[in-house]
Formats: C-alpha cells, sequence, structure tokens
C-alpha cells in the first residue's frame, strides 16, 4: 500500500524492458509500473519507475515496506539483482507521499550487500520480503534473498526523529550607538543583540533522550563571498559556535541563548544588507555501545537563518533612497597618437537623497589609458581615494565616495591619465563613468561617457646645405681639360644634402621625395652629377645615368662642417639653419624652369617621432661652361618637394603633409668671399694661440729685464739735490 486511500494499488514489474535511446542500440533497464486505485475496480494510468542499472533485471521482485519513515504513507522496495558494479545487485526503497501522480515516487535508498568486500552477492535482491516489524520497535524491516549465495539479508528500520527548531533575535535592529555591552577584557562598550535557538523534537519509537547538535554560523554568507564578519559571539569573538541540546520524552524542547555583537563601523563597509545568522543541526553520535541510533526525517530541513539589521538614518522604513548625480568634463577634445596626451577628467558626485552606502565612483579606462593618479583642484571640498583595480577582466579606477554618503554631500576630484599605444584605435575613445552604491533603490547614478576624438599629426621640416655655398673662379695654378678623365678634372666639388626631419608626435608610414638637379644647360653641363648617398630609411632613383662620361671617382673625405651636418641629421635640431636660396644675391638664377634638370625620385619609409631621411647629392661644376661667361655671377637652384603618401594608423588626417623649396650655389668671378667657409671653432683657437703668444712675449721681456729700468727722479728730488750743491759751494 502507497496512500492512505482504502482501495489497493497495483504493481508490475517488467525486468526485461528496453529503453531505447537510439534505434540501434536499445538498452535494458527493466521498468515498475504503479496503477493507483481511484475507484474500486477503477485504476490510473501508469506512474513508470525505470532502471538505471542495464541488464540489471530491474522489477523481478517488488515488496510493500509499509510506512518506514512514519510519514502517512506507505514505501515499497524494489528489487535489481543483477544491477551495480560486477552485476552484484541492487535493492532500490522509494518512499510514497501525496500526490504520486505528479512527484512519482522518490527514491530514498539504495541497498546492496555491504558485508562482502566488493559489494556483490549473486542474486542479491531476486527475492524480497517487508512490512513486517521484526525486532517491535515500531517500525517494519525488510529482508533481501540472494538466490546465487543461498543467504537471506536482514535489514531493520530504524527510528525517524523528526525536529521543529526556531532561532529568535533581540533586537533585529541593531543601533551601533546603543552600546549596552562589555567587550570582554577590553574597556570597550559594543553594541550586542541576544540569540535564542530553540529546538523540539517527536517521532514514533524514538529513545528517551535524543543529543541534538546544533551550530550557529555568524553573518554566514559574508563567508561565502569573502566579506568580513560584522557580527561576532561577544564570549569568544569568533563567527561560529557549536553548540548540544539534551532532548527527549521528559524533556521535548530546549534552547540555547547566545550574546553577538557588533563590529566598530571602520572594521566593516557593507551596512546595507542583512546580517545573516544560520543554524545547522544534527543528530550526536551515538555514545559507544548504542544499537541501532535514531535518524533525523530525511525531508525535513536541518537548514534555519534570520536575519538582523543595522540601523540607519533613513527615516521611520530604515530604508535609504538616494538620489546620485554625476557630471564631469576634460582638460582636452582630442588625443594625438605618438603623443603624451596627458588627460584630466574632472569630476563631481553629488547625492541629493538620503544616505548612499559603499558609494564607489567607477571609471571604465579604455584601451590604450594607463591611470596615473588623482589630481586634487578643489580645495574646499574633501577629495576621495582612488585606486587602480581589475573588475570583471575590466580595468577601472575606484573612488571610495563615502560610507554612507549622506544627504548634501558634494565631492570633487581630477583623475589624471596618460593615453597612448593608439596606432589600432578607432575615431575616438570613451571613459565611462557612473556611482554605484549598495542600497537596494535607485542604488547608481546617471552613467556619463566622456569621449576624445583621435587625429594623426606630423610636422616635417625639410632642411637643406650646399657645401660651398659659393664657388669662386678662377682657381689659381688649374686650367679645365678638353677631354676630363678623373673628376678633378672637371671642376671643384659641389654637394648638396638634403635632410626630412620628423618632428613628430606621430609617425608616417611613407612619403615620397623629389630633387630637380640642375644638370645642364643647353648642350652644357652645370652641375655634373657623380652620386648620390642616403642615410635612414630612403632609397633614390633617377631618370637618366649619373656620371654619363665614366669620370674617374676620386676618393674624397667630408669637410668637418659637412661631417658636423650629417651627424646632426637623425638628432633634434635646437638651432636649425634654414635652406640657403643665395636668391638674395645679385645674378641669373639657374633652375628647373629654364635649364634642363636631373630628376630624383626617392621613396621613404616610416620615420618615427625624431628620426630623419638624408639624401646627399656629390656633384663637380662644370667650370668650362663658366669660362665664356666671365664676370656674370649665376646662381645654381635645386628644387626638392616631399608628399607624405600615407600614415601607419587607422585614423588617416585630412590632409597629409607636403612642402617644397628651394637651395641654391653661387658661382662667381672675383675674390673668394671665405668669412663663411671659417668654422667657430677655428676662430676661437686662433684667439687662444694668439693670447698664448702674447704671454710669452711678455714672460720673454720680463726675463731680460725690460720691466727693471731705473726711473727718472721726481721734481722734489732735483730740488734738494740743487740745495745740496749750493750749500756745499758756500761752504768752500
Amino acid at each position: 500500500m502507497l496512500c492512505v486511500l482504502r482501495t489497493d494499488d497495483v504493481l508490475v514489474g517488467a525486468p526485461l524492458y528496453m529503453e531505447r535511446e537510439m534505434e540501434s542500440k536499445p538498452r535494458e533497464v527493466g521498468r515498475v509500473y504503479l496503477y493507483l486505485q481511484m475507484a474500486p475496480l477503477t485504476f490510473s494510468k501508469p506512474v513508470a519507475l525505470t532502471g538505471t542499472h542495464t541488464f540489471g533485471r530491474f522489477g523481478t521482485a517488488i515488496a510493500p515496506l509499509g510506512d518506514v519513515n512514519q510519514d502517512g504513507y506507505n514505501d515499497v522496495a524494489v528489487g535489481c539483482p543483477f544491477g551495480g558494479e560486477e552485476h552484484g545487485g541492487r535493492v532500490l526503497i522509494f518512499n510514497g507521499n501525496r500526490d504520486v501522480l505528479k512527484q512519482s515516487l522518490t527514491l530514498s535508498q539504495e541497498l546492496k550487500a555491504a558485508w562482502t568486500p566488493s559489494g556483490s552477492l549473486p542474486g542479491y535482491g531476486f527475492t524480497l520480503r517487508g512490512g513486517q516489524d521484526l525486532d517491535s520497535n515500531q517500525y517494519p524491516d525488510l529482508i533481501v534473498g540472494a538466490f546465487g549465495a543461498g543467504e537471506v539479508s536482514v535489514y531493520r528500520s530504524r527510528a525517524v526523529v523528526s525536529v521543529e527548531a526556531a532561532m529568535t533575535l533581540t533586537p533585529r535592529i541593531l543601533n551601533p550607538d546603543d552600546r549596552q555591552c562589555h567587550l570582554p577584557q577590553t574597556d570597550i562598550m559594543v553594541t550586542c543583540l541576544k540569540v535564542d535557538v530553540c529546538a523540539a523534537v517527536s517521532g514514533v519509537g524514538i529513545p528517551s533522550s535524543v543529543d541534538l547538535r546544533a551550530e550557529l554560523q555568524l553573518d554566514w554568507l559574508k563567508g561565502t563571498r569573502g566579506g568580513v564578519k560584522r557580527v561576532l559571539f561577544l564570549d569568544t569573538q569568533q563567527p561560529h559556535h557549536t553548540g548540544l541540546l539534551t532532548l527527549g520524552h521528559s524533556r521535548p524542547r530546549a534552547c540555547l541563548s547566545y550574546t553577538i555583537y557588533l563590529r566598530e563601523e571602520d572594521e566593516f563597509r557593507d551596512k546595507l544588507t542583512p546580517i545573516s545568522l544560520a543554524l545547522n543541526y544534527s543528530l550526536a553520535p551515538p555514545p559507544p555501545g548504542q544499537y541501532l541510533p535514531p535518524v533525523l526525517n530525511h525531508y525535513s530541513s536541518t537548514f534555519l537563518q534570520e536575519h538582523a539589521y543595522i540601523l540607519l538614518d533613513c527615516g521611520d522604513d530604515n530604508i535609504c533612497v538616494p538620489d546620485l548625480q554625476l557630471s564631469a568634463h576634460m582638460d582636452r577634445s582630442e588625443l594625438v597618437i605618438g603623443d603624451d596626451n596627458l588627460v584630466t577628467l574632472t569630476i563631481t558626485a553629488v547625492n541629493r537623497g538620503e544616505g548612499a552606502y559603499e558609494t564607489e565612483l567607477h571609471t571604465l579606462i579604455p584601451p590604450g589609458a594607463d591611470y596615473i593618479g588623482v589630481k586634487r583642484r578643489v580645495e574646499s571640498l574633501s577629495q576621495p581615494n582612488c585606486e587602480y583595480k581589475m573588475v570583471n577582466e575590466s580595468r577601472m579606477v575606484l573612488c571610495d565616495l563615502g560610507n554612507p554618503m549622506v544627504a548634501g554631500t558634494e565631492l570633487s576630484v581630477g583623475l589624471r591619465f596618460s593615453v597612448q599605444r593608439l596606432e589600432d584605435a578607432g575615431p575616438k575613445i570613451s571613459f565611462e563613468l557612473q556611482i554605484h552604491s549598495s542600497n537596494k533603490d535607485n542604488s547608481k547614478s546617471n552613467p556619463v561617457s566622456l569621449s576624445l576624438s583621435i587625429v594623426a599629426k606630423a610636422q616635417l621640416d625639410l632642411r637643406g646645405v650646399s657645401h660651398p655655398s659659393q664657388v669662386v673662379l678662377p682657381f689659381p695654378h688649374w686650367e679645365p681639360k678638353e677631354k676630363p678623365v678623373k673628376e678633378d678634372d672637371v671642376g671643384p666639388q659641389v654637394t648638396h644634402i638634403y635632410e626630412l626631419h620628423n618632428s613628430g608626435p606621430s609617425s608616417i608610414q611613407e612619403a615620397e621625395l623629389q630633387v630637380g638637379w640642375p644638370y645642364r644647360f643647353h648642350d652644357e653641363n652645370l652641375l655634373y652629377a657623380m652620386e648620390i648617398k642616403t642615410d635612414g630609411p630612403i632609397s633614390c632613383r633617377t631618370n637618366t645615368s649619373l656620371n654619363p662620361l665614366g669620370l674617374q671617382i676620386s676618393t674624397l673625405q667630408d669637410t668637418p662642417e659637412l661631417l658636423g651636418f650629417l651627424r646632426n641629421t637623425s638628432a633634434p635640431h635646437r638651432h636649425r639653419r634654414a635652406v640657403t636660396t643665395a636668391q638674395s644675391s645679385s645674378g641669373k638664377t639657374l633652375n628647373c624652369t629654364n635649364i634642363s634638370c636631373l630628376r630624383i625620385m626617392c621613396v621613404v619609409g616610416r620615420l618615427d617621432h625624431g628620426q630623419s631621411a638624408v639624401v646627399k647629392i656629390r656633384s663637380r661644376l662644370w667650370v668650362h661652361t663658366f669660362l665664356p661667361r666671365r664676370n656674370y655671377p649665376y646662381i645654381l637652384n635645386s628644387t626638392v618637394s616631399f608628399m607624405v603618401t600615407a600614415m601607419p594608423y587607422r585614423i588617416q588626417p585630412p590632409t597629409l603633409p607636403q612642402h617644397s623649396t628651394s637651395m641654391g650655389t653661387l658661382v662667381l668671378w672675383g675674390t673668394p668671399d671665405v668669412s663663411f667657409a671659417v668654422p667657430l671653432w677655428v676662430i676661437i683657437l686662433a684667439i687662444l694661440l694668439g693670447l698664448l703668444v702674447l704671454a710669452m712675449l711678455t714672460l720673454a721681456m720680463w726675463k731680460c729685464g725690460f720691466f727693471d729700468r731705473a726711473q727718472p727722479p721726481a721734481k722734489d728730488d732735483v730740488s734738494d739735490q740743487e740745495q745740496l750743491t749750493s750749500d756745499q759751494t758756500g761752504d768752500a
């Protein structure tokens, strides 16, 4: 019998039932069908109990047990003689309930031959007999047969203890200002409350004395979340305690009383969340020698919890509803790729409602930005503490705004960031800000998003030098040859150097640089190009070949001035000389508009901030061209231009940098103006040598006694001498 109806129910076993998970691979698991008799000879649709052990023959034996757990509903045992490991046999106990049609029967126990090492007994569960109280303890027992071993097993039911527990808190609301308890071994008064844990036991055939083990956990949710326990036991200052309640027929109800206290407010932050007190109870281990001890009701909860609250300044309902408002702005509107990009966020937080607890400002840091620190701006307002944290794999700055942030509070803070690593960034980045509190109602402020545009800017400087800047003809003891063999036979060397320098802050990916070289006038050579050298990420080509006459190239060393220029091309220049044009001098200008020019096309690779690309064009002035044109000065101008074609970023500027200029070499007849060619160090050295020669002459004159000659007598000495002479004459 499985329920309280007077009509009998029917259980039918189908031990060879196959469950088809797949059409080609059925599993033989067995099944038992339960038919509830709703009225005489009228049965319900069957309730199926399906086995779980393949080839276990579940349902071979079925035995009604009676009410094993004394809950008012009959229970049943089902044999599975070939289930379990090594097909050693199992017996499954199912408990009846009020609504079998909806909930089916509940599996409460699975028995196996426990006295064998493997837990197996051939045919265990092939036969079952139940419903009889063999030991007169008011509970039905069970006999299990194992035909393969020729043995039976007797299982005696244990008494079931039902417990009713309660926990009372006095008071439920803790006022931090109401300090009535003395903390042991200190002079500190604390806020406390009383906890009473009471329990009562009942059951059929239970022992005269039952020991109940009660474990009380304080603020137990904080333990699962890693928080600080806000309350502790007054005597032990620990968050947990285990007590023992002795109950029975003579004492069906017993209580334990504890005093717990609230820790100081600066020791924890959470003041809003209820303080959960959890009670877990169980039967204490039986004393040695006690046979067949009772068990707790399997269907009764052994867990109980109650909540205490901290008194808040939130009115009679003790519920705070804040009104958090957030505003922010930045000190710049755009970021330049490659720059330091220091950004300051000025943030103002206001609470116009009731107290906001565990209030924090959350600032989500975008990719490429790094938190530097707090910049204090408004000295009259209090300043929150801020720190960098990783929250759910997101980089954030968290600022503590108060616990609580009381009504009318206004806080201001400046957060400083450095935004770099923007090479792959989109058109803008954003800082996301919001105030969060632990209040249940209206816990967040309005979200604020501050966006910064990302731009790419590169300042490119084009400079050059002509060495020499002027050539004075004629050369003494030199005449040009009609058929030159060596480059020295043509004329003096003239070198132009061009530098493309990136002053940043952004980099460029590629640029084109073009040089127009004053090469020929009709059929006469002007500056005969010998070779082109480059330094940095640049490569050049020409529209015609260099040195078409195949002149023998001389081994020449660069002058100190030229070497100094080359050394400084890749470094930032504090004092840059402008491109020399020489157009202010009188003379006829020859450039690509009125002569034939050699076209030099150069491709410049990536130039980062502070890097340069240098082109050096070495040539010879073709003096034979200028001999028939004596006394006529000329300016030989080369033109140079560049145009950036790409930058290495997703973001491209609306216009790419470009510029053009010219540089000239003056050719004239007469006395050379050499003032330009005297380096500063030569002048300084000449002055020092002059001073040294003067010092040596002075020393030599002093050694020769030049400064030791006798001085002429003074007037008074002459008068005295004349008086002395006259006196001597009178005496004579």
